[in-house]
């Protein structure tokens, strides 16, 4: 089981986790202040929405490629498509895409959105920090028992103490690995079942779940109040990438019929693969949603 290393953070709402990794209780709040200065958001985005309107956000790897030949052109196109929240893919040396947490706020409320989380992997190492990479190496991606995985829980129930003390929360996020049988267990399950409701939560990735074996509604109703954030990605019907939300084989509608009984929070549009131009497949996406009469907010 090898993990590929990413966290992401979002202030007073959860701090996600994807795979597993070490953190500095200094880092871990250094990157957390970032977020929290960048943008302050309610626990719950039900709260802040007209009651027609949908909370419907972007990852922005779902743009990666054009963000780095036209960062102003695509951002002003995923606002003009709809999107108002948006999760960075990175946060590097103090600053999200360039940018510090002040100045992306106010270019994002000029812009009339706001970022409500960002991931991010050794950006919380300081820097030469040789010592934590060690530990990623042999800790995070070296899982060959339940041991390990249970290691991992009691990891993540520390670092949930750190965000719940800090006005965060701390999320796992999946990938497809976790769902792969190991000593006649799925580790996700372990990890899920060994972490403490009040420190951690879980994101939904739909296409990695799917990929794993399993049915998205299938976890929420085995594990009800465990996933409060989840990456809505639909899954090719090859097993190869994700595809344009209602193109693949991820039952959404059945997703969101649970989504009290999950505890949702928030929900970002992911998308890796295209058949068309990334920023039309956000547009495809996007309306996908708002034209689902299951996606109540």
């Amino acid at each position: 089981m090898c993990a590929k290393v990413e966290i992401i953070l979002l202030p007073l709402a959860p701090l996600i986790l994807k795979n597993s990794m070490m953190i500095t209780r200094r880092n871990f709040l250094k990157a957390g202040a970032a977020v929290a200065a960048l943008s302050v958001v309610p626990n719950g985005f039900a709260s802040i929405l007209a009651k027609k309107e949908k909370a419907i956000g972007v990852q922005l790897y779902s743009v990666r490629d054009d963000l780095k030949t036209d960062f102003d052109g695509t951002m002003k196109a995923l606002v003009d498509i709809g999107y108002k929240r948006m999760e960075a893919a990175g946060y590097r040396d103090g600053k999200f895409y360039g940018k510090s947490p002040a100045e992306m706020k106010k270019y994002l409320a000029d812009l009339g959105a706001r970022m409500v989380g960002s991931h991010t992997g050794s950006g919380l190492l300081a820097e030469g920090d040789t010592k934590g990479w060690d530990f990623w190496k042999k800790n995070a991606a070296d899982i060959k028992s339940l041991s390990d995985v249970k290691r991992l829980a009691d990891q993540f129930n520390k670092c949930g103490e750190i965000a719940k003390a800090n006005g965060l929360r701390f999320a796992f996020h999946n990938h497809v690995d976790e769902f792969h049988e190991l000593e006649g267990k799925i580790p996700f399950d372990v990890m899920i079942e060994n972490t403490d409701k009040g420190l951690v939560t879980f994101q939904i990735d739909t296409a990695q779940l799917v990929y794993g074996g399993f049915k998205c509604h299938d976890y929420v109703n085995r594990y009800p109040g465990r996933f409060a954030n989840w990456h809505l990605k639909d899954a090719n019907a090859d097993g190869k990438g994700s595809t344009e939300m209602g193109a693949g084989i991820v039952d959404f509608k059945s997703l969101f019929a649970v989504a009290e009984k999950a505890g949702l929070e928030d929900y970002f549009i992911e998308q890796e693969r295209y058949n068309m131009t990334p920023l039309q497949a956000m547009k495809h996406d996007y309306d996908f949603l708002m034209n689902a009469s299951y996606v109540k907010w």
